[in-house]
């Protein structure tokens, strides 16, 4: 039998004997670790969180930074919402900050040849009226003057006296409010100044004078008939129930086509009331002064009822404005005296010709200079009254609460 020896082989074991191969060493036992420490800005991976540098913990200064730009934002955001519902009826919103001391200059400018105007014409009329022979008519002429003067000046203290009591108007655009709504980021402001301007009206509601039988007769003196007050105080229990409108938008709505549109009838009558006066005496006026008293006059009362009407007054430079175009008008009436010759020159060669084609012969010189001279008068007092509309319709524009444009 051939020994173990010769039967060897690697890697087999034998009878009695070991492997070949040799024993590779075991690693030693890891000891049991405790809790991981980990380093500052490691999580429980090992591995550090990747935060964007934009994305870091703000400062102090960076805090105090974004404070400044939220409160500028918001600044912009209330400078922007105030252009959007604050409404300039005035006409003069396009100049900007100049709008105002350009309307207080012409109110000046026009207040001193207005003045100058009429020094010199009742210097030339009491002068007029010193060369006449009989005392009578010199001292009628005189009273007379006198009388003229203190009716001109007692409208002119009246207005003046119900004008500074009356609150001023803070006029509303309805379309203004819907374009801010519109807007995503201003909307919370649009809720807050809508509240703001619906609050405004409603005080403007409470402490119009409809309630008492003397407040009622006033303002039935001015046109508003018992129709139209009755409509309003309908309308206004309505506007001040918060329950029966779905927006603000319909509320305003309300208040403008229910109440205030009422207002507006009556002052549109009231103008044309005044300005048919005017064209009257305008038109007999025997000159300048006459003209232009009249027309100082006319317009203070017109004024004084269309302020009573509404229960408010304009604004600083809507005043300024309303007294320069009283005085220019007034500026204007007192020089219809040189137009009419002018007219009147024009009529008596129109109506000449006219009355010598039918044939009526030598009278026709006599009855076209007196068609000329009624047709001049009539022209200038009907300019009169054209000026006078105008200004009355301003006026009404400057003076109401609420606005769609």
């Amino acid at each position: 039998m051939k020994p173990d020896d010769d039967d060897f082989r690697i890697g087999v074991p034998g009878l009695a004997r070991a492997a070949v191969a040799p024993a590779l060493p075991r690693p030693p036992e890891p000891e049991p670790a405790g809790e991981p420490e980990l380093r500052p800005g490691e999580t429980e991976l090992g591995r550090p969180p990747q935060v964007p540098t934009d994305l870091r913990e703000l400062s102090g200064d960076d805090l105090a930074a974004l404070k400044i730009l939220d409160d500028e934002q918001a600044a912009r955001d209330v400078a922007e919402a105030e252009l959007l519902l604050a409404s300039d009826p005035t006409g003069l919103g396009w100049l900007g900050w100049f709008g105002s001391p350009l309307a207080f200059a012409f109110f000046l400018g026009m207040t001193g040849v207005f003045g100058v105007f009429l020094f010199n014409q009742t210097a030339s009329l009491l002068q007029t009226l010193a060369a006449v022979q009989e005392d009578w008519i010199r001292y009628t002429g005189y009273g007379g003057l006198i009388l003229f003067g203190l009716c001109v000046l007692y409208s002119f203290i009246r207005f003046l006296v119900i004008y500074v009591r009356l609150r001023e108007n803070k006029q509303l655009r309805t379309k203004g409010i819907k374009e801010l709504s519109n807007r995503t980021r201003l909307r919370w402001l649009a809720a807050a100044k809508s509240a703001e301007a619906r609050k405004q009206i409603e005080t403007y509601l409470q402490t119009y004078p409809i309630e008492s039988e003397k407040e009622r007769r006033g303002l039935a003196k001015l046109g508003l008939t018992d129709e139209g007050i009755a409509k309003m105080k309908v309308v206004r229990a309505d506007l001040l129930d918060h329950d029966k409108f779905a927006s603000t938008e319909q509320w305003f709505a309300r208040f403008r086509d229910g109440f205030q549109s009422v207002i507006d009838e009556a002052a549109e009558k009231r103008v044309k009331y005044w300005a048919s006066r005017i064209w009257v005496v305008t038109a007999v006026a025997p000159n300048a002064v006459v003209d232009s008293g009249a027309t100082v006059f006319y317009t203070f009362s017109m004024l004084t009822d269309l302020c009573q009407l509404y229960n408010l007054r304009a604004g600083r430079t809507g005043t300024a404005v309303l007294l320069g175009r009283t005085f220019f008008n007034a500026y204007l009436a007192g020089q219809g005296t040189e137009w009419e010759k002018l007219a009147e020159e024009q009529y008596d060669q129109l109506f000449h010709e006219a009355m010598s084609v039918v044939g009526m012969g030598v009278s026709s010189n006599v009855a076209g200079k007196i068609l000329g001279k009624v047709g001049a008068k009539v022209t200038t007092g009907y300019l009169n009254r054209v000026l006078l509309i105008r200004l009355g319709r301003y006026a009404a524009r400057l003076l109401r609460p609420v606005t769609r444009d």
